[in-house]
């Protein structure tokens, strides 16, 4: 196995399974994941992970629990080295990308990489600058459909509270919620999928859709850990495949009107979509056609 890391970045956008690739890929003996699930050093360092109670050794229950689980045993060496290198690359404004690799070294000859769902809005500049990083990892995107995805995010945020005591399904909300600029990077996957192959290569751009994880969870994973250079067959069995603790919440209930708005805005998006992807896409836009 390369000494090289990463050795995979999944780049899905935020609401597209990122956290349910996580949870399963935890539970394999040939794969380490670091102890920030969300790392987005590549989108923009690290300043605000600085000083963070995550930093420091945690000794709670569940954070033992999240321990033993990573490192497929009660060990606290692969955590003390990660938190290390962490702490200093929080400290210092330097962009490092040696630095970076070696939050990964504790990983030994396991498979290890790097999850975050804020490596989809990056530009082509931002992925420009980190191409000898992703020059020898697997690159993958979690794809899912763009109205669905939408919803998704702003139930999210009304479960969180994230503006406030608001109506979230309001007219003017959702609105603002898809204008918004930053949230347009992570709206557009059409735009996703251009800029990472513009910047990796479309051939290097692995595509795993939220619908067949859905539909055939396992047979999904097993894709996804061929593809990451894992060994299936050192799984463990702990968890389902088709389990996803997020699965089941409470979601908004816009009136039509707000919904046929939201269909509207993304009919070109749909298009598209349909374009790029092809009977998946296609998929998608009949979904939402009226």
């Amino acid at each position: 196995m390369s000494s090289l890391r990463p050795n995979f970045i999944c780049i899905g956008p935020k609401r597209s399974a990122t956290t349910w690739l996580a949870d399963q890929l935890k539970f394999h003996r040939d794969i380490w994941l670091t102890p920030i699930q969300e790392l987005s050093y590549l989108s923009g360092g690290f300043p605000a992970h600085h000083g963070k109670p995550y930093m420091a050794m945690r000794w709670t229950r569940w954070e033992v629990t999240k321990r033993v689980v990573r490192n497929k045993g009660p060990g606290i060496m692969a955590d003390r080295a990660f938190l290390r290198t962490a702490r200093q690359l929080a400290a210092d404004s330097t962009f490092d990308l040696d630095g970076y690799r070696t939050l990964f070294a504790p990983a030994g000859r396991r498979v290890s990489g790097d999850i975050s769902p804020m490596y989809a809005s990056m530009s082509g500049p931002e992925i420009s600058r980190v191409l000898p990083v992703l020059s020898d990892a697997r690159v993958l995107l979690l794809a899912r459909d763009p109205v669905q995805r939408f919803w998704s995010e702003l139930s999210m945020h009304a479960r969180k509270r994230t503006f406030g005591e608001v109506d979230y399904g309001s007219p003017e909300i959702v609105r603002a919620f898809f204008d918004d600029p930053e949230r347009q990077k992570q709206h557009f996957l059409s735009d996703i999928v251009t800029r990472w192959q513009n910047g990796i290569g479309a051939d290097r751009l692995g595509i795993v859709f939220f619908d067949d994880i859905v539909a055939e969870p396992e047979a999904s994973l097993r894709r996804i850990v061929d593809k990451i250079g894992a060994d299936w067959s050192k799984r463990l069995p702990a968890i389902a495949p088709g389990r996803n603790r997020k699965q089941g919440r409470v979601t908004l209930k816009p009136a039509p009107e707000v919904r046929d708005a939201v269909r509207y805005w993304f009919a070109d998006e749909l298009d598209r979509c349909a374009h790029m992807l092809g009977a998946r896409g296609a998929t998608w836009r009949d979904r939402h056609s009226r």
